[in-house]
């Protein structure tokens, strides 16, 4: 084996992104044989070269619909991901965050450090950002399994912060999160 460029990472994609592709190429090859029932003999000799593939991605993607990211919406996913960054630039957030800055200006200490930490994000690896983007945990025991060293790395707010924000995209009702919450400071 040779090491073509050391320090390359090949790219990884999420599940989310998977499923994405694999609806794409399924609706495509559904149109196909659509199109093709006509002409039964040629999609016979196709079918027998790419059926195999065709049964992989098909039962990839059965898998993928009972995972999380089945109900994640695909458009909001790279919103979500540069939250978890700390580079989300959302509109709304960026208003927010000059009002604050305003407010520093005018000598509050304690505003600084929440504007320091929105704009800093989770201080997540990608590798991380990839295991809950895959994942979308919906309690603190998971995120616990998931990122190194996470108390050291986060209070205990900041984690239920990214909690309700995981929630907030993947589709969760803040409802159940709020009485999963209950239950876990119950025991």
């Amino acid at each position: 084996m040779e090491v073509l460029k050391s320090g390359d990472v090949p790219a990884l994609v999420t599940n989310i992104e998977v499923m994405n592709i694999l609806t794409k190429r399924i609706e495509q090859r559904q149109e196909q044989e659509q199109q093709n029932e006509t002409q039964e003999a040629t999609r016979n000799k196709k079918g027998n070269k790419l059926r195999h593939r065709d049964f992989i991605e098909e039962k990839v993607y059965e898998y993928l619909q009972s995972t999380p990211c089945a109900i994640v919406d695909f458009e909001k996913m790279p919103e979500f991901v540069g939250r978890l960054k700390g580079t989300h630039t959302k509109e709304e957030d960026v208003a927010s965050l000059t009002k604050v800055d305003a407010e520093i200006k005018e000598g509050g200490k304690e505003i600084e450090n929440e504007t320091n930490d929105k704009k800093q994000g989770y201080n997540l690896m990608n590798a991380e950002i990839l295991q809950i983007s895959n994942h979308m945990p919906v309690h603190l025991v998971e995120i616990h399994l998931m990122i190194e060293e996470l108390m050291g790395r986060m209070d205990e707010v900041k984690q239920n912060e990214l909690l309700q924000l995981i929630a907030e995209y993947a589709g969760v009702p803040g409802e159940q999160m709020e009485e999963e919450e209950i239950f876990e400071e119950a025991l």
